[in-house]
Order: C-alpha cells, then structure tokens, then sequence
C-alpha cells in the first residue's frame, strides 16, 4: 500500500478525521484522551458493519480491520490485505520480533494505541500522534513532536551559528564518514553511538560529564520515533539542555538526495510526495527507501556511487563544496 490516505470514522457522538501518510502510526495520549473511543468505534465497524452506527470512510476505498485477539494475532494478521489495520494498547505481540517480521511482509498501514516503546519498529517521530479535540464532538489527530524548517526538535537557537564541541551520529558507516570529513579541521569532535538504540545512553553519558560542551545529535527521523520519549526526558534532565541539539532529517541519504548534486528532475517530485511512491510491503521504513533510490540513481555514476551497504563513501560527497550542499538542509 502506498499514498496518503485520508480517513473520517463517525457516529452520533463523536467524528475523527485524520491523515496516514506512512505504513506506521502512534497515536499517544492518557486516558481520556479519545484513543479508547476511537480504537472502539473502528471495532464496532469492523465487526458490525453499518449495523455498528459508524460511518468509516477512506480515499482510495481502503478497508478498517483490527487486531484483538491475543492469543491468534498472528493467524489474523495474516489473512488481512490492503487494509487499515488498528491495535489497541496493552498486547505485548507488538513488542516482538515475530510481529515486526510478519507487518514488514504485509501491504497494510498500522495504527498504534500506543503510550510505550515498540522498539522492534522502525516508525517515524513524525507520525507520532496525540488527539486534539474541538467543539463537542470533532477530534483529529496532531503531532506531539514539532521540528523548524532545519529539522531541530529542541527548543534552542544554537544551531543558527552551527558551532558545537561535539557531534555525534547514530550512523557507523557511509554518515558517519561524511560528517567526520565535514568537521574535520573545525575543532570539532565527532563521534559515533554505532546504532539507534545506543544513542541515548551516549548523550546520557555525555551530557552528565560535560554539560557545559555544545553538542550536536543527528539520527535518521524516519526511524527515530521508538526513540524519541527517551530521549526528550534525557534532554529536559539534563543539567544545561541549551547546549544539547537535536537533529533529524529523514536520513543521510534523504539529505544527498535533497542536496539537488543528482541533477535529476524527478527527484525533488519524489521528495515531496514521498507517500505516493513509497510501497509499504516493499520497504519498511522510508529511510530504506531513501537508500534504495540512492542506490539506483547512482549506480551508473561511479565518481558518486552510493553502495547498498553503506561503505566506502565515495570522495565526491566529501568535497567541500558538495558537502556544503548536502549538510545546507540541516545547517540553516
């Protein structure tokens, strides 16, 4: 499944509207919250049709289905296609790696009821969501994690100057490479945490022994929302968050291709509709596309060919001028 897809589900009492533009969506949100009421009425629905009193439509005539069965999740899941699938919060099937398998197989969109960690999926910070209620009965769905235009989701203003002590990435490879070329000669210290789920504890750990060092985090935001509460009570603990920074573009490899060094026409078309030409069953998280169309594009370019794995970055990247280019979509 791919697109964005626009979806009302209503009854006499309440209406939700709202938008999905990825395989994966959280919504958050304590009790009383309107998660409950939405979760039941997409039940009702799917159980009880137009019987139920709720009305559910969709774009592109996509079907609602939920998952609440403990005990033949797996079974159920797998007879559902091309379908808006919701769970509600409380199953702990969604915290295994058995679940993450069989979803990444799947054509569906998810919508998860969710106030923890599902860190077996690779889930964007931006579609991570909470509800908003106007008037008596309108509810829709906003964001709880906002960036500026330069993809900074703390509340500092340091990274106008684009000065720190320290810089650290999730990245071990071809990122990684980059930004330790990039820094190189500017006095800057840059390191890497070596994975997603080790960053936290690194900035943790930084942070407590050298509070008063401007440190600058970059990670990949399509992958990032399993991560993102930890690390928001890691930064408003920390004894000055001022000089903490936190950086997520969609990828490394959304930012060569957003950097416009291709010369390619379609690809600023792709970039801004993402949704259209991303298959959910064929790629996981949009980071894994982004790559992929890298890949592609430059595979017959060998002074810039970008490699599957993510080795060897290629000098062409790491020329000054070209890192410019690439680095301008964060550095403001």
């Amino acid at each position: 499944m791919k697109g964005v897809l626009h979806i009302e589900v209503s009854n006499r009492h309440a209406k939700y509207t709202f938008d999905l533009k990825r395989n994966i969506t959280v919504v958050c949100g304590d009790s009383g919250s309107g998660k409950t009421t939405l979760y039941r009425m997409v039940r009702s629905f799917y159980e009880l049709g137009i019987s139920s009193g709720v009305k559910w439509t969709c774009s592109g005539e996509k079907k609602c289905a939920v998952i609440s069965d403990p005990n033949f999740w797996e079974s159920n899941l797998k007879e559902i296609k091309n379908s808006v699938i919701f769970i509600d919060e409380g199953y702990n099937f969604v915290l295994s790696e058995d679940f993450a398998k069989l979803i990444k197989e799947s054509n569906n969109y998810y919508v998860f009821f969710n106030r923890e960690k599902l860190s077996q999926l690779p889930y964007s910070v931006e579609e991570i969501y909470q509800i908003k209620t106007s008037g008596k009965k309108n509810h829709s769905f906003v964001k709880i994690f906002d960036s500026n235009k330069n993809h900074i989701y703390t509340s500092n203003s340091l990274n106008k100057k684009f000065f720190y002590d320290t810089v650290v990435v999730e990245d071990s490879k071809a990122g990684y490479e980059f930004y330790q070329a990039y820094f190189d000669g500017e006095k800057v210290v840059c390191k890497t945490s070596e994975s997603k789920s080790k960053l936290n504890k690194w900035v943790k750990d930084y942070s407590e022994l050298n509070s008063e060092k401007k440190l600058l985090v970059i990670a990949d935001g399509a992958a990032f929302g399993s991560e993102m509460n930890r690390f928001m009570e890691i930064y408003k603990a920390s004894k000055n968050s001022l000089n903490i920074t936190l950086c997520l573009p969609e990828s490394f490899e959304w930012l060569i291709l957003k950097s416009g060094l291709l010369h390619q026409e379609d690809i600023n078309e792709i970039l801004e509709n993402p949704s259209d030409y991303i298959e959910s069953k064929e790629f996981f998280s949009w980071e894994q596309f982004f790559t992929h169309l890298l890949v592609e594009r430059t595979k017959e370019l060998s002074y810039m060919r970008y490699n599957e794995n993510k080795s060897n970055l290629a000098d062409f990247y790491k020329k000054k001028e070209n890192a410019e280019k690439i680095i301008a979509e964060i550095k403001g």
